[in-house]
Formats: structure tokens, C-alpha cells, sequence
């Protein structure tokens, strides 16, 4: 299948700019910075998008409130799945995902409840469940917004399935992945994508 770009209706500059109180240091890196690849995704307005099937290996992850849960049982669920991979430390493209899933969610308004929003820690060493829940907090997660952690290796399992494994947090891709739940296929968005284009996406493909 073709891959398509799309240009969002907003810039980013608006959340960018919880990225930037979060520590974003300025445009002026070296350019041996280990979060350039980040900084030039952040500005570039374009996220391409396709469809491609993902076999979901069997682990069991660990949700902010401390339950434990097969990873395979949280994404076939009977809602519409958004999925993204962040860290709580990450002052670049991680709190821009994280604000975008909290803006799509104001924009889906009404509609939010019916799409289960799955945010998955790339850095489970750290980010516990505890750290997790204060996370979720500072960007007033809905209830429907899972944020989970786990094991290293199984970490490392959910990010090689979904083709996001990029070797170190520090590179990690920004990937938006949805699902219908009768479809087999993921949708996958990769690029930064704001809130409202997100809201747009996933009315489309996974509400209609």
C-alpha cells in the first residue's frame, strides 16, 4: 500500500510549547545532540500513513495503577485503540505525543470515551508505576487512557513487533498506531501529528 503524507490542519506550535517548559533546550544543538533526529521531526508539519498487520507478542505489562494485564487482552479490545511509545523524561517529541493524545481527546470531546488510548513506556527501568500515574496526572489523562511499563525484555518485545525499536530511548521513533476492532490491520502514523489532525484521523478510520 502507498504511503500517504498528510499535512495537519495546525501547527505544531502550540504543543510544542508544553515541550519546551518541560526542557526543551534551544533550536541552537550541537549537531551531535542525541536528540537531533527529535528536534527536526518536531518541525517538519508532515506524518505519513499506512496500514501494515503486527503480531503481538505475549507479555504482560504493568498499568499505572499497579494492575498487570496481557498486553494481547488491553489492544483486542471491543473500543477503537490509539497507541504510542513514550518515556517521562523525554523533553523533546515524548511530551508533545503525550500532549497530542490530551488535545485529541478534548477534541473527540463527547466521542472520547469510545476510543481506549494505550501509552507504553520505552524506559520501564525508570518509569514504574508510580512515576506513571504522576505523569498521566500532569496531562489529566481521561479514564480511558492506559499508561503502562514492564520488564525490559518484554519492552523490547512490544517495540520490535510494532517495528519501533530504534536501539536507545534516546532515538526513539515518534509512531501513532490505531486500530478498529474488527479490522486486522493497524494504521500506523508516523511523524508528529497534532491534536486536531489526530482527532480527524481517528474519527475517520476508526469512529465511522
Amino acid at each position: 500500500m502507498k504511503t500517504r503524507l498528510v499535512l495537519p490542519v495546525l501547527g505544531l506550535a502550540a504543543v510544542a510549547a508544553m515541550s519546551a517548559s518541560l526542557g526543551q533546550q534551544a533550536a541552537t544543538e550541537s549537531m551531535h545532540d542525541a536528540h537531533a533526529t527529535h528536534r527536526a521531526a518536531m518541525k517538519s508539519p508532515r506524518y505519513a500513513i499506512r496500514e501494515q498487520q503486527y503480531d503481538i507478542p505475549d507479555v504482560h505489562l504493568i498499568a499505572a495503577d499497579g494492575s498487570t494485564s496481557e498486553l494481547s487482552a488491553i489492544l483486542d479490545s471491543d473500543q477503537p485503540v490509539a497507541l504510542n511509545f513514550i518515556f517521562t523524561t523525554c523533553t523533546t517529541i515524548c511530551p508533545v505525543m503525550t500532549a497530542t493524545f490530551a488535545q485529541m481527546q478534548r477534541q473527540l470531546a463527547e466521542k472520547a470515551d469510545e476510543v481506549r488510548l494505550v501509552s507504553i513506556s520505552i524506559d520501564p527501568e525508570y518509569d514504574r508505576p508510580d512515576v506513571l500515574k504522576a505523569y498521566a496526572e500532569q496531562f489529566h489523562a481521561g479514564g480511558n487512557w492506559m499508561f503502562l511499563t514492564g520488564d525490559s525484555p518484554d519492552i523490547e518485545k512490544v517495540l520490535r513487533s510494532f517495528d519501533s525499536y530504534a536501539g536507545s530511548k534516546m532515538n526513539h521513533k515518534a509512531v501513532t498506531l490505531l486500530k478498529r476492532p474488527d479490522h486486522a490491520a493497524w494504521i500506523r502514523i508516523d511523524g508528529l501529528a497534532n491534536g486536531e489532525s489526530l482527532a480527524q484521523e481517528v474519527t475517520a478510520r476508526l469512529l465511522n
